[in-house]
């Protein structure tokens, strides 16, 4: 079985877990019980050895896949010679009442299968492998369909049809005439059957609560850019499946490869302080104030209840699990495209970023009104934060990128820092702290400084990466986003001619020139372009960059974390919320440089905002 394109996955999901649906009606990657527990699913990783659950046609098709309206309910509509199949797939969701608070967790993938037209004879083959492929998988038959069993994993699938085994797993090869229909439903754990919503129950709940969600049914004051509306809503459904633990995972996937055949495969299934507080600011924005107010609420139990100093903060964290564990390589899975390692766990945990404390200080500023309990404790942190940042900002870190490599002045990090300050000193001039303001503002000074001196080279006309290089990074595009200087500041237009020039490629951007054309663009790069160019008054420009972007995306509105620019591939894990927060940043900076819907609250930036 081949490799099938990453842009050929649609992805469904509740507040526990997730999958990917090939347009073959194959789930290759699922794990379950939550989103980052070990894989059930992973022929995307290795189609021999990963495991995964197929119902297509038995007789040659073709297929398309598109999403219930506003919601993360995907349909994949097979015709073929002797008529037409649906495949309906979703995981449950339901209100959040008493009884029900448990349900929108539930660990179970429903599947509708509909004969719409003709007669139909289906495929069914049911190959899970867990434990990522290494573990013990028994596969039997019970009562109502097939039993799974691991060393200390168990699942089942509910069917109404008799399977025959073999090495590749369990087939069914049932026969449907139009109109009629059944449904497979994989369960993991040891649920009893009568506790399971039944699947039309389970698809008409499910359906109206994304449908209530995507409309704002819990706060009433959601601003969708008009235009835009549709693929706004499909980054924030993709953004809310994401959000099913503490914080927000990067991404659903591990291991897809920045680039194809190399060692650049990461695992994304963690909470990065920076990811969730770039969401927190973009659903804040568009008016999600529950959800928002749920990571805010996380970010300050992080900071307040744990009794963490500012030293101890990490770059990411895990999802369910109490600790982090190390960072590991599973030599028997072959990788996507044959791109070794696969790896789980993410050893950039024991990195120092310094950039993390600028999007602390910047996310509760911005959301501040969400969270009535700025109170002692919390306003003591982030008073600590800002006396901490205010040690080390002249240190060498890690930096935004990750890079395995020596730490390094990097001047996204500093300008962060010089962030932290900024919106520091803000807070203790509205709230009244009592802190050394006249050092802050010594600091904040002393950091600018700096960074004009030595992260801008006049010859490059740009900032560069770090301090003594010539290597151009992306992140200088978001100077005058961050409120660093103004955008008509001659370092800012050159910066922005500079990159454009040099790290484009059409609407495209890599992350910096020691990459470019080595990995594909980042998608999230390539927004700030857009952004960047609206804040300099090339509005115009902006909006066809914009537009251009909408089009590489997948059918369904997906982005993965890199697009290869000269085919238009997806590269890196899949879906990526940085990728989905651009794009809705990108989408209401736009409306407001047109004149068109403000957002439900202030975006960054707002202080060069018409």
């Amino acid at each position: 079985m081949p490799f099938q394109p990453i842009a050929s996955y649609g992805f469904i999901g509740n507040l526990g877990s997730c999958a990917l649906v090939g347009k073959d009606g194959s789930v290759d990657w699922c794990c379950l019980p939550r989103l980052d527990s070990p894989s059930v699913f992973a022929a995307i990783l290795d189609p021999e050895r990963g495991g995964s659950f197929s119902v297509a046609p038995a007789e040659s098709w073709e297929s398309v896949q598109e999403y219930h309206p506003d919601t993360n309910v995907l349909r994949t509509v097979f015709t073929c010679g002797s008529g037409t199949l649906e495949v309906t797939d979703w995981m449950h969701m339901s209100s959040f009442s008493f009884e029900e608070q448990e349900q929108h967790r539930l660990p179970a993938l429903y599947r509708k299968v509909r004969c719409t037209a003709g007669n139909v004879r289906c495929r069914i083959v049911f190959n899970p492998r867990l434990d990522y492929g290494r573990g013990k998988t028994a596969l039997s038959p019970f009562k109502g369909g097939l039993l799974v069993e691991g060393a200390s994993d168990v699942l089942r699938l509910y069917a109404p049809c008799a399977f025959t085994f073999s090495e590749k797993g369990a087939e069914a090869l049932p026969g449907l005439e139009e109109g009629e229909e059944f449904s497979l439903l994989c369960t993991y754990g040891n649920m009893e059957r009568e506790d399971i919503p039944p699947p039309q129950r389970s698809l008409e709940k499910t359906i109206l609560f994304w449908n209530r969600w995507a409309a704002g049914r819990e706060t009433g004051d959601l601003r969708l850019p008009e235009q835009w509306k549709k693929q706004v809503t499909r980054s924030a459904l993709v953004l809310k499946v994401l959000a099913g633990g503490k914080g927000i995972a990067a991404a659903a996937t591990t291991s897809l490869p920045e680039i194809p055949g190399g060692s650049d495969n990461w695992d994304y299934r963690f909470n990065w302080i920076r990811d969730t507080s770039f969401t927190v600011q973009a659903l804040t924005a568009l008016g999600h104030l529950n959800d928002a107010r749920e990571f805010l609420d996380w970010l300050t139990d992080l900071l307040v209840t744990s009794g963490r100093r500012p030293a101890d903060l990490k770059v990411l964290y895990p999802l369910h699990a109490v600790t982090l564990g190390g960072e590991e390589e599973l030599t028997h899975l072959r990788g996507y495209m044959d791109s070794r390692p696969v790896r789980i766990g993410n050893g950039a945990a024991e990195q120092g970023q310094h950039d993390i404390y600028g999007e602390i200080l910047e996310t509760v500023y911005r959301s501040e009104h969400l969270h009535p309990g700025m109170d002692h404790a919390l306003s003591g942190v982030l008073r600590d934060i800002v006396d901490y940042v205010c040690d080390i900002w002249h240190n060498p870190d890690h930096g935004i990128w990750e890079l395995r490599a020596e730490p390094c002045h990097y001047v996204y990090s500093k300008v962060m820092c010089w962030v932290a300050m900024d919106r520091g000193i803000r807070l203790a001039e509205l709230h009244g702290w009592n802190v050394d303001l006249d050092r802050w503002k010594a600091e904040r000074a002393a950091v600018h400084a700096e960074v004009m001196e030595k992260g801008y080279d006049a010859r490059r006309g740009s900032f560069v990466q770090s301090y003594g290089s010539d290597v151009l990074d992306a992140t200088a595009l978001l100077l005058p986003i961050l409120e660093f200087l103004p955008p008509d500041h001659p370092a800012a237009i050159a910066t922005l001619e500079t990159v454009r020039r040099e790290l484009a490629d059409g609407a495209l951007v890599y992350r910096s020139s020691a990459h470019h054309r080595k990995e594909g663009a980042f998608g999230f790069c390539s927004f700030w372009l857009v952004d960047a160019l609206a804040f300099a008054g090339r509005v115009g420009e902006a909006r066809k960059n914009f537009e251009e972007l909408l089009r590489l995306g997948n059918r369904l509105g997906l982005y993965s974390e890199e697009i290869d620019p000269a085919t238009g591939a997806f590269l890196g894990n899949f879906p990526q919320a940085f990728t989905h927060v651009g794009l809705i940043n990108s989408a209401l900076y736009l409306s407001r440089f047109l004149g068109e819907e403000s957002p439900a609250q202030p975006l960054m930036g707002e202080k060069h905002l018409p």
